[in-house]
């Protein structure tokens, strides 16, 4: 792993200071990335070449259209799980990618070496599909798979987006930006969301050069990160050569209110996200001590320049602890007036885990159209909810996330549907109102695709924000994630649907 570098309080005064000219500083990012290829190649020059493939897949739909898919293999009976990029990071092989136990695939149709042995074997192609597991052995003679993923999930009107994602650009991630497009496009996520540390990465490129045009977008943006404030996502961005916070240095000494002001005016549309709020001194409600309750900080140097939460963050802070305690945050955020939309994301830096989009945030778009001006201002106004499998849908009257409902009589009825592939766990509905549980129930286990809907009462006496969200009791590893010991659920939480309770046609919060 490279050791991240810092930087200090921005300015030509320090930087003369330090003997530094801020030519130099944007100098040396371009070198780090270079020695680092260079290393990388001379380890690749020594690895010894892969055996012929003897394993060949083909991966379609019902109609026989084949499609991208997953496939991650987990050892049994004694067999170890198979390093299928023989000693490599990141191996190319036909038809796809293979990446430690797993291959991930842009055609659905190739072959991949596999040592003999015997495998539990997952294809996948995200949580809007259905899942085929099956024991597989392997001996060196070939042989075909055959397999057929159906979709089961329909999101007519929506879009999902992953909006913390790091590759090689990162200081902290070697993972190079052909595998992310590789990774993405298998897991099903229509845009991927560059948040490099303190870069602009461009993968448009990559897509081009994979064959993935029409199959994933891209939108341009940064996670600005501090050593002492916490990190900060933000897009649309575009690169800057002369705003040093773009210059792939982690920063220090910048107080958190001046940095979110550069960003507006760096940004003016872009959505600003608290990224993992809670992460030990990397998490910004932490660091400036805020207090749900109050919807305070405690410190100076603060600033509510934040458009959005990440409530769940699935490689660092995605248990359902973290989850609870940074709603928690949300809630007293909203109780205190301030519309902030949660969201949801992978925070993904390796290959290993394969975190992909999990979570990932579902949209509401009118079209399928994608560019990250209409995709921020969507987030901004809350039209959106995050999920690391089940699909949700809310609304109250012909109003959805982000709107505004009227209360008849000082009462709403919401309309909720849940649905979900089999192999996602769907087990828990809680209705929360002004921040509060009003409805909390039990759904009972299924592989139906439609795991509950029905239409709710909810008394709304006074103006309220009403939020869905749905858990599941069965981790997702292997299928997501690392090894089947790791804790990552099935989680969805949707932005509120505003009530105006006594129609004045506006939502106000309560009084404290």
């Amino acid at each position: 792993m490279r050791r991240p570098r810092d930087w200090l309080v921005p300015g030509l005064s320090l930087a003369l200071a330090l003997g530094v000219t801020v030519h130099g500083c944007r100098r040396r990012a371009p070198e780090r990335v270079a020695v680092a290829d260079a290393a990388v190649s001379a380890k690749s020059a020594v690895e010894p070449s892969a055996p012929t493939a003897n394993v060949t897949f083909r991966v379609h739909d019902p109609t026989g259209r084949t499609i991208p898919c997953k496939l991650t293999l987990l050892g049994r009976d004694g067999t170890p799980t198979p390093d299928l990029g023989f000693g490599q990071p990141t191996r190319s092989v036909d038809g796809g990618l293979a990446a430690h136990h797993r291959v991930f695939s842009l055609t659905g149709q190739g072959a991949v070496s596999v040592p003999s042995g015997n495998y539990d074997l997952w294809v996948s192609r995200g949580p809007e599909w259905s899942l085929h597991q099956q024991s597989l052995t392997v001996r060196p003679e070939p042989q075909e798979l055959n397999v057929t993923l159906t979709r089961v999930v329909s999101r007519e009107g929506w879009v999902s987006a992953d909006a913390h994602v790091h590759a090689d650009p990162s200081w902290d991630s070697k993972v190079p930006l052909g595998a992310r497009v590789h990774e993405f496009v298998s897991e099903g996520v229509d845009v991927l969301i560059a948040t490099d540390h303190n870069v602009v990465t461009d993968y448009r490129p990559e897509i081009e050069r994979a064959g993935a045009k029409g199959l994933l977008e891209t939108v341009l943006g940064s996670e600005l990160s501090t050593t002492d404030w916490g990190h900060f996502g933000a897009f649309p961005l575009k690169h800057e050569q002369d705003w040093w916070v773009l210059h792939g240095v982690r920063m220090t000494g910048t107080p958190a209110d001046q940095l979110l002001r550069a960003v507006r005016r760096h940004g003016p549309t872009a959505v600003v996200t608290v990224n993992h709020p809670r992460l030990g001194k990397l998490g910004y409600f932490n660091v400036g001590g805020f207090e749900p309750k109050s919807a305070r900080f405690a410190h100076a140097h603060v600033s509510f320049e934040f458009d959005a939460v990440e409530v769940m963050n699935g490689a660092k802070h995605g248990s359902l602890e973290a989850v609870d305690q940074v709603m928690a945050d949300w809630f007293g955020l909203l109780a205190d007036g301030r519309r902030i939309t949660a969201m949801g994301n992978s925070d993904t830096h390796e290959l290993s885990g394969s975190y992909a989009g999990y979570p990932r945030n579902y949209v509401r778009l009118p079209d399928s159209s994608v560019d990250g001006e209409r995709l921020a201002a969507a987030l901004r106004e809350g039209a959106s909810f995050f999920s690391s499998g089940p699909f949700v849908e809310a609304k109250i009257g012909e109003k959805s996330l982000g709107e505004l409902a009227r209360a008849e009589s000082k009462q709403v009825t919401l309309s909720v549907k849940v649905r979900a592939p089999a192999w996602v766990s769907v087990v828990r509905l809680r209705i929360y109102v002004n921040g509060q549980v009003a409805k909390d129930q039990a759904i009972a286990p299924s592989d139906e695709t439609e795991r509950f809907s029905a239409d709710l009462p909810l008394d709304t006496p006074t103006d309220a924000f009403v939020v869905v969200r749905v858990d599941g009791d069965r981790p997702l590893p292997p299928v997501v994630g690392g090894p089947p010991a790791e804790t990552l659920f099935p989680v969805a939480v949707t932005n509120p649907i505003y009530v105006d309770a006594d129609g004045d046609g506006k939502w106000k919060p309560r009084k404290k």
